[in-house]
């Protein structure tokens, strides 16, 4: 995502596809899809638009199966959305935003996406809200807060000025500028720091100031104040590099000053300071790029100078400085 002085962010939120024609290209990794037909369920494609420009608002776009080219999103969403910075989506379909610009996390509830609830004032400790992610385990919002340097904590049905339950923060987490944040199956909590080119993880339930049971940081890695961070079904991490324009991605277990499994960067691959970063079910690869606000799609193993194998770009779009995304 753009650096901590800008003033524009990006959200994206969730849709049921019923009753949605989809374009003839198919993208990759989703399923049931074939042209020119309707579909009754996701996956769906969700987009938080970092930047008010082109619509006027902050927003929420979000693409059925099969969006490719100068696709219009089948559903806008912008009640309360205050440059939202990324989103998450439970299993029951409720979608999570957290509004940098408006230092809270608001709830959606579908078919309509109204909202539900929402997280904000003094006692969150919520402080410039960069990334959101659900315990697996239990449901629990977790959230980053690039301007407070920490990660707050709260239960599945948080709502009002409440306290967060946990807060991990101080000297020996090394949280410096967190964005990208995702647990995994069994609830272990991965960060990307852009302010300190790392990666850092601890373990399920960590609270307090706690130093990270892993790091990966150093010359080595390619990190490049990292935005967007997703984890695939085995813990290997993807990370977005917004700064150097490349995806890296990292063993399960990776540890230190280490070298990512695979890069995806050069100009075939076509990312403009890449902010966020998806798996769908297949690992093909989301990324999607601030600076000319599209999304780029890459084959699941993709590695060096490697083009797209589908893209969504254009004034239908609405997209809009794009930052976070995600897959559901």
């Amino acid at each position: 995502m753009p650096h901590l002085s800008m003033l524009a962010i990006t959200l994206l939120l969730l849709e049921s596809c019923s009753a949605v024609s989809t374009p003839s290209t198919p993208v990759p990794g989703l399923q049931n899809q074939s042209p020119a037909v309707k579909h009754n369920s996701c996956p769906c494609l969700y987009v938080a638009n970092y930047s008010s420009v082109r619509q006027g608002n902050w927003s929420i776009t979000v693409y059925a199966s099969g969006a490719s080219g100068n696709a219009a999103p089948t559903r806008q969403i912008d009640a309360q959305v205050y440059g939202p910075n990324d989103v998450a989506v439970d299993e029951s379909g409720n979608i999570y935003a957290a509004n940098r610009l408006g230092y809270s996390i608001t709830v959606y509830i579908p078919p309509k996406y109204k909202l539900k609830r929402h997280i904000h004032g003094s006692h969150t400790a919520l402080d410039s809200p960069t990334g959101v992610a659900l315990n697996p385990v239990n449901g629990d919002i977790y959230v980053a807060n690039s301007y407070g340097d920490s990660i707050t904590i709260y239960s599945s049905d948080a709502k009002g000025n409440v306290a967060p339950t946990a807060t991990i923060s101080g000297a020996l987490t090394n949280l410096d500028g967190p964005y990208g944040l995702a647990l995994d199956a069994s609830g272990n909590i991965y960060v990307a720091n852009a302010n300190n080119n790392s990666i850092t993880v601890y373990s399920a339930g960590s609270a307090g100031n706690i130093a990270p049971t892993r790091t990966i940081a150093g010359s080595l890695t390619g990190l490049d104040y990292p935005t967007g961070l997703a984890l695939d079904s085995n813990s290997n991490i993807y990370i977005a590099n917004y700064d150097n324009n490349t995806l890296t991605v990292y063993a399960a277990g990776g540890n230190g000053n280490v070298a990512p499994m695979y890069t995806i960067n050069g100009a075939m691959a076509q990312l403009m300071e890449p902010d966020g970063i998806a798996l769908d079910s297949s690992n093909n690869i989301y990324a999607a790029n601030y600076e000319n606000s599209s999304i780029t799609v890459y084959a699941a193993g993709s590695n060096g100078n490697v083009a797209p194998i589908n893209t969504i770009e254009g004034e239908k779009t609405d997209l809009a400085g794009p930052a976070g995304i995600a897959i559901h």
